[in-house]
């Protein structure tokens, strides 16, 4: 069975020096072990390796890129009942709704949601907690910007 936890990581990989920050540069080598809820796992075998396109729906709920009229609210809406049910006006004054391809925020900064859409790397990896602790599959997967390492799933 394959479980999804899309869960923050710490990884160290094949070969790297750990930064005092807990950053590494360049592009990420195949891991040799990760922290994942307090325990450190060490990488026996790195079964695959493939690259896959980044869930970009997430991008769109990022706050940084969230229109100026949906980051001032909070909530996405506006204070009054036409904003809240109607479209959105953005600053070339072109009608679009907040988060929509393509569409501009109040202040005229551009927002595109696909724009953002990057492969990342993903690593199939065969790990323990320990030298008595018996194996599992791993995929960890690492953004390329960011550099923020995620363990997507876990193979019982």
């Amino acid at each position: 069975m394959v479980r999804r936890y899309e869960e923050p990581i710490e990884v160290r990989a094949a070969g790297e020096q750990a930064a005092p920050d807990g950053a590494s540069a360049g592009s990420p080598g195949a891991p040799a072990a990760f922290l994942w809820r307090g325990r450190l796992y060490v990488v026996r075998q790195v079964l695959d390796h493939w690259k896959e396109r980044r869930p970009w729906w997430r991008d769109a709920l990022d706050e940084r890129r969230v229109p100026a009229t949906v980051a001032a609210t909070g909530s996405g809406a506006a204070d009054d009942a036409a904003g809240a049910a109607g479209p959105d006006r953005n600053a070339a004054g072109a009608v679009g709704t907040p988060g929509a391809v393509g569409a501009t925020s109040t202040t005229g900064a551009a927002f595109d949601v696909l724009g953002g859409a990057r492969e990342r790397q993903v690593w199939r990896v065969e790990a323990s907690a320990g030298r008595m602790a018996g194996t599992g599959v791993y995929d960890l997967g690492v953004d390329p910007s960011p550099g923020q390492w995620r363990l997507l799933r876990v193979a019982d």
